[in-house]
């Protein structure tokens, strides 16, 4: 009897689905509303054919059913229905007639029904206004402005746009993955956007090395060729560790008619560069497809003046600067611009950047031509958050290590923390092993003594202590570490950066680096200071870091910029920037 009424319930819920199914289907209610899928339009009628016979020629006409134009519609059910146009059918969109082919797919509809086809079809554009196909919106720019997960681009115009970044936003340079932090001011970028009126960015594409300076010359206009697009430089000078060294005679380089030219903030048109013959010029250069090409150019209107010093104050109202020597200096669009290598805007100057100025003009007046600026860190801009530990590996666990009596590098100094430190790593946490020079799978790091149980007998039979390590972090990731068996004096050490000359792999010291425009942190005068001659470097018990990952010192390559910890010309750990 109960089987019997269990089957008797099931059908009576079964008849009533169905009965709802029915009341509320399209048909029975004489409309749909919903999203519109697709329109589909049927090939043209096939014409009349025609047989020939002996007496006369006869025509067999078109079949008799004639394709007829069908919608598939979506309703807010989830449900997809085809329903065919009425030969009389009309249309619109917010209330305007239209065509039918004037309808999109993904546009919500509401249509109605005679039987069981449209007679009527309503849209509504705005309830889809900012579709469009995810990543057809793009905009190209030049990053003037980085803000934890805020982009300011200048558009080619000169318009000034901003746009957010999410978790979930996806950078890439060359092809090559990368992220968020890898971006600089200046970069040139391309974001692409998933919906027309979004301003959070689902792809970004850094256009590989366009701004980045080859370097910064000072010389005499000796000849314009109009024919090449090139110029020739007299008294040839190059911009070399904070001073103006003699390179050649004569020198020779490309421009092209759409790369800025000024004096005195004035625009000049490259038509007239053959006015200017004998006038002394700064220039910033770039590699332009293997040849060497003028990114940007001012002239020397009046009498040139340098200056090392700290930026104490910058008024964007009055485009002016205040150095720590009190000396006030104008700037404008004109100006050489150089940070982190590259050539950047106006707006990328802040306060307490240490720089070099080359000024022209008289008395108290002055303009900026050249700023350089020294200043480097860790993290490219606030988006970033790596950090660079040194200390005593005290536990080690299947995915964390626990750091005691540590050191983290704070503002280009050795900070030290009486307390222990919990920091995770991964399977894609890259592991250095400087004793073996071997690379470390994690598996092995867990499993073999680079931490030890002191109060273990095996450990004290074996003589076993605690390893250490250089750690470079995302957060409290661990990205990559180096570990030695012994601690290094950090009181020792000290900061460097610039931009690699040339390597060498000597036969008697291993792999060694020659380093160009090279600077030094002083934490007494809490500044860089430039040095005056090349620095080298020995990477035989380095760790050297490049796009979040160790890599080997063959793989480091001249003109690659490169923050450095060193114990006087041993390198403790190198970043690759």
């Amino acid at each position: 009897m109960k089987r019997v009424l269990a089957v008797l319930l099931i059908l009576l819920f079964i008849m009533t689905d169905l009965a709802q199914a029915a009341t509320v289907s399209p048909y029975s209610q004489g409309f749909v509303e919903g999203y519109l899928r697709q329109i589909n339009i049927p090939p043209a009628a096939a014409p009349a054919t025609t047989t020939k016979t002996r007496t006369r020629t006869t025509a067999t006409p078109a079949p008799v059913s004639t394709p007829v134009t069908s919608l598939d519609i979506e309703d807010y059910n989830g449900q997809s229905f085809n329903f065919p146009v009425a030969a009389d059918a009309v249309f619109s969109i917010d209330g305007i007639p239209v065509k039918l082919s004037d309808f999109k797919a993904g546009m919500e509809v509401y249509a109605t029904l005679r039987g069981k086809s449209i007679i009527s079809l309503e849209g509504y554009s705005t309830a889809q206004l900012g579709y469009i196909n995810p990543g057809s919106k793009v905009i190209t720019g030049v990053i003037r402005k980085l803000d934890r997960d805020q982009l300011q681009l200048q558009q080619v115009t000169g318009e000034l746009v901003t746009c957010v970044t999410s978790p979930a936003t996806l950078v890439s340079r060359n092809g090559i993955n990368a992220s968020l932090d890898s971006l600089y001011v200046g970069d040139r970028v391309k974001c692409y956007f998933d919906t027309a009126d979004a301003s959070v960015i689902s792809r970004i594409n850094i256009e590989g090395d366009s701004i980045i300076i080859k370097d910064v010359y000072r010389g005499t206009l000796q000849t314009v060729n109009a024919m090449d697009s090139s110029i020739v430089l007299s008294g040839f000078q190059v911009l070399r560790n904070g001073q103006w060294t003699a390179s050649a005679s004569s020198h020779k380089v490309y421009y092209n008619n759409q790369v800025p030219a000024y004096m005195g903030g004035q625009l000049i048109p490259y038509q007239n560069l053959k006015y200017y013959l004998g006038k002394t010029v700064y220039m910033a250069t770039r590699d332009f497809f293997g040849r060497e090409q003028i990114e940007k150019m001012v002239f020397k209107n009046q009498y040139e003046a340098d200056y090392q010093e700290q930026i104490k104050d910058v008024n964007w109202y009055t485009d002016a600067l205040e150095l720590s020597n009190n000396k006030n200096l104008t700037f404008n669009e004109g100006t050489i611009i150089v940070k982190n290598g590259r050539l950047v805007d106006k707006y990328a100057l802040d306060l307490q950047n240490d720089a070099m100025v080359v000024a022209d003009g008289r008395g108290s007046t002055g303009i900026a031509d050249v700023i350089s600026i020294y200043n480097e860190d860790i993290n490219n801009s606030n988006i970033g958050q790596r950090c660079v530990y040194a200390g005593r590996l005290d536990q080690i666990v299947q995915d964390k290590i626990w750091l005691k009596d540590f050191f983290v590098l704070n503002e280009n100094t050795w900070e030290s923390f009486n307390d222990t430190k919990e920091l995770f790593y991964d399977n894609d946490t890259s592991i250095y092993d400087l004793e073996s020079g071997q690379a470390v799978t994690p598996q092995e790091f867990y499993s073999k003594d680079y931490a030890v149980d002191e109060h273990s007998e095996r450990v004290k039979t074996n003589k076993l202590k605690d390893w250490y390590g250089y750690i470079y972090t995302d957060g409290d990731r661990i990205a990559a570490i180096a570990v030695q068996k012994n601690m290094d004096s950090l009181l020792q050490q000290r900061v460097s950066n610039g931009t690699v000359a040339s390597t060498e792999n000597n036969a008697l010291v291993g792999w060694t680096i020659s380093i160009r425009e090279s600077k030094d942190w002083s934490s007494v005068n809490d500044c860089w200071m430039a040095r005056t001659t090349d620095l080298r470097v020995n990477l035989g018990k380095a760790l050297i870091i490049k796009e979040g990952r160790i890599i080997l010192p063959k793989e480091l390559t001249a003109g690659d910029r490169i923050y450095v910890v060193r114990d006087d010309i041993t390198a403790k750990v190198v970043i690759v920037k």
